[in-house]
């Protein structure tokens, strides 16, 4: 089982709750040419007096996640799932905003350092190509912070629009993807702190990884300079020592069990 697939399975099962299953819509984008992705990162910066909508505003609540899975019936391909009003629907200037990207990885035996390696990969690769002229996104550490222009919005600017955007990204600028998924939710300050939730053990595991250095041989060097018993990120490291490979000084720590070896 992939590290975050019990992650994907909350979510799935919060989609699929009356609340919001009643209210959910789907779409289907078509994809995005290459030419046309190939403008993405270059937004024009988005002036207050100039904005039409921002989604996520620190005020308003924002989650961001991308989480991979070897398992392809985890995601359903193509889909966008937008849950909450779209940008001409509401009069309001700011709304919550959460954006989860799910994607199956290609290939037999994917271990799970692939997994955290793909999942990072995407983020990055959705909030830098994801952008378009009159859409721009403040980089954020798991969150997202989003303005629509006056302009983009008057040209029809959608959630749909970006659903279609991201997978295309996806699709394009991260290579063994099998299938993309996107989940975007406007409704609620309330959906905002769940969906952070569900995908907190997620984003910590990701976030700790992004502090090993990885080898040459492929195993993983812990830099914090604390013994690991006294170590903050104790809880979270634990989880990741079951599923990859991780070397602290003269020990290699895997599965749970610490290996003394000899360095040369």
């Amino acid at each position: 089982m992939g590290l975050f697939d019990d992650t994907i399975r909350s979510l799935k099962d919060w989609l699929a709750a009356p609340g919001q299953a009643a209210q959910a819509r789907r779409f289907r984008p078509a994809p995005l040419p290459s030419l046309d992705l190939a403008a993405g990162g270059r937004s024009s910066f988005i002036l207050g007096q100039d904005t039409h909508l921002e989604l996520g505003h620190p005020a308003a609540g924002s989650c961001s996640a991308a989480l991979a899975t070897p398992d392809p019936r985890l995601v359903e391909d193509g889909l966008v799932t937008l849950i909450g009003p779209e940008i001409r629907e509401t009069s309001e200037t700011r709304l919550p905003f959460a954006q989860i990207v799910l994607a199956a990885l290609e290939g037999e035996n994917l271990d799970q350092a692939a997994l955290m390696e793909a999942a990072s990969f995407m983020d990055r690769a959705v909030h830098l190509h994801a952008q378009a002229d009159g859409y721009m996104v403040r980089s954020l550490p798991h969150l997202i912070w989003a303005r629509v222009s006056l302009d983009a919005a008057r040209a029809g600017f959608s959630l749909e629009t970006l659903g279609g955007r991201i997978l295309s990204v996806i699709k394009e600028r991260c290579p063994g993807i099998s299938g993309c998924e996107v989940v975007l939710v406007t409704r609620g300050p309330e959906d905002i702190a769940h969906l952070n939730l569900l995908v907190a053990s997620a984003r910590d595991s990701l976030r700790q990884l992004e502090t090993y250095a990885r080898g040459p041989d492929g195993e993983y060097e812990c830099t914090q300079e604390q013994d690991c018993g006294v170590c903050p990120e104790q809880v979270v490291c634990n989880n990741i020592r079951d599923v990859i490979k991780l070397r602290k000084g003269d020990r290699i720590i895997t599965f749970g069990e610490e290996i003394t070896v000899e360095r040369g």
